[in-house]
């Protein structure tokens, strides 16, 4: 293809996603698959256009006064990329597979600069986020906000085991891990090159999983321990679920106890099952009903309950920069409601002297320490649980315990790209009074 011809398949592709909730990556892969003729560079120049267009949305839409894929890509080529307006004309030229020439509006706009755009634009997220973000941040926020749209994040592996062989194995394999900081399980590996993980013998075999770091100290914080009753509320893909698994296991890598899974998606609950077998583990699965019933049997008989509450999943946004801009102010006010039913009904599980913990993948404070405050206003039988004394197994490093002692407050503990290097992800824990 030529560059012009990858130029007008990224404005077709920005076009598409901005008519569906599909993540980006599938929509890429489809378009890949329906156009053999673009080969692997292609399809890798074309994907870098589109995330970048995603990544500045905002400030792109602004300086266009559209948020069409044509004006995307070409705001992105002249005021991100540098591009000059002699070059796009060259590249705009109507021609074969080549976007059509600038029209005279489209020039003015190019020529006219960016302008004063507000400051918020510059972080590519909603107005409101923003507000959200300079709330808990401070002077921090633009720091926080730019590591959230950071182009190609790492991607973390969680390793059913000791993870010094597996590093070793993906080193002769010319790729180059590192040891996550916090987790004593976790491998990360640069985005570029783009590994191919579910390729590799260990995933197939069920020795790693896809997991961000963030995700796997929710799981770990949470207190799973062998022998207890667990529940993982609002399972979701089972991320979580294996990581609770994995904290359940022995000395001798046996698992005890008994663990359920539940979700109100029945599709959610079928995804987790391969997983399951791929890693040689077990788990009970349970639907739960629209209102979350479905689990009266195990009223007050849990030892420990993990809410991984339905939520904005704002804190993955640097691996999903699509649905940034989709995100409304009332959504997230929805999910506040959401998430503090769930919380309630969820807790009655627990019993006398039983862990709660409550985890969403969000960076705003309406869906992490609003819902908290909530809860505990509501339930005072439920005490705050130290993050610290969540930290002695050894599922987290000596090095991350002391950082994450630092980072968290109290009971509740937020992660995020510019603090952490993690997605951003909240948990907060409790115990119910005896």
């Amino acid at each position: 293809m030529t560059p012009a011809a990858r130029l007008q398949a990224a404005s077709d592709i920005l076009d598409l996603l901005g008519k569906t909730r599909r993540p980006a990556e599938e929509v890429l892969k489809d378009w890949g698959r329906n156009n053999r003729y673009a080969g692997s560079k292609d399809r890798r120049a074309i994907a870098d256009k589109v995330y970048q267009c995603l990544r500045a949305r905002e400030r792109l839409s602004f300086a266009m006064d559209s948020s069409a894929g044509r004006a995307l890509v070409l705001g992105a080529l002249h005021f991100l990329d540098g591009v000059s307006l002699s070059e796009i004309d060259d590249l705009y030229t109507g021609e074969g597979y080549a976007p059509a020439k600038l029209s005279v509006a489209e020039r003015k706009r190019l020529e006219a600069g960016d302008g004063e755009a507000p400051e918020w634009l510059e972080s590519g997220l909603p107005a409101f986020v923003v507000e959200r973000l300079k709330g808990v941040y401070g002077d921090d926020w633009l720091k926080e906000a730019e590591a959230l749209m950071l182009p190609r994040a790492p991607i973390d592996l969680r390793v059913n085991g000791d993870r010094a062989p597996l590093i070793a194995g993906l080193e002769m394999l010319g790729y180059r891990p590192e040891p996550t900081p916090f987790s004593a399980f976790g491998v990360r590996l640069p985005a570029d090159p783009p590994p191919n993980v579910r390729a590799l013998p260990a995933f197939r075999q069920g020795t790693i999983e896809i997991q961000d770091e963030g995700s796997q100290l929710a799981g770990f914080l949470a207190g799973a321990r062998p022998g207890m009753t667990v529940v993982d509320y609002c399972a979701g893909g089972g991320g979580k679920t294996l990581a609770l698994l994995q904290a359940m296991q022995g000395p001798n890598g046996e698992t005890s106890g008994r663990l359920i899974a539940s979700d109100v998606e029945k599709t959610r609950l079928n995804n987790i099952k391969p997983r399951l077998t791929r890693a040689g583990l077990e788990a009970e699965l349970r639907q739960l009903g629209p209102d979350g019933e479905g689990m009266e049997d195990l009223e007050a008989q849990a030892d420990l309950v993990l809410v991984d509450a339905p939520c904005s999943g704002s804190g993955v946004w640097r691996r999903r920069p699509e649905t940034a801009h989709k995100l409304e102010e009332t959504e997230v006010a929805r999910l506040h409601e959401l998430q503090s039913a769930i919380l309630h009904r969820a807790s009655r599980l627990v019993k006398p002297g039983g862990l709660l913990a409550y985890a969403t993948c969000s960076i705003l404070p309406d869906e992490n320490e609003l819902t908290a405050d909530r809860f505990e206003a509501d339930h005072p039988h439920f005490t705050p649980r130290p993050i610290a004394d969540a930290l002695d197994g050894a599922a987290v490093t000596p090095e991350g315990a002391e950082t994450l002692k630092h980072i968290a407050q109290g009971h509740r503990l937020r992660l995020s790209p510019g603090t952490s290097h993690t997605d951003g992800f909240f948990v907060s824990l409790y115990r119910r009074k005896p």
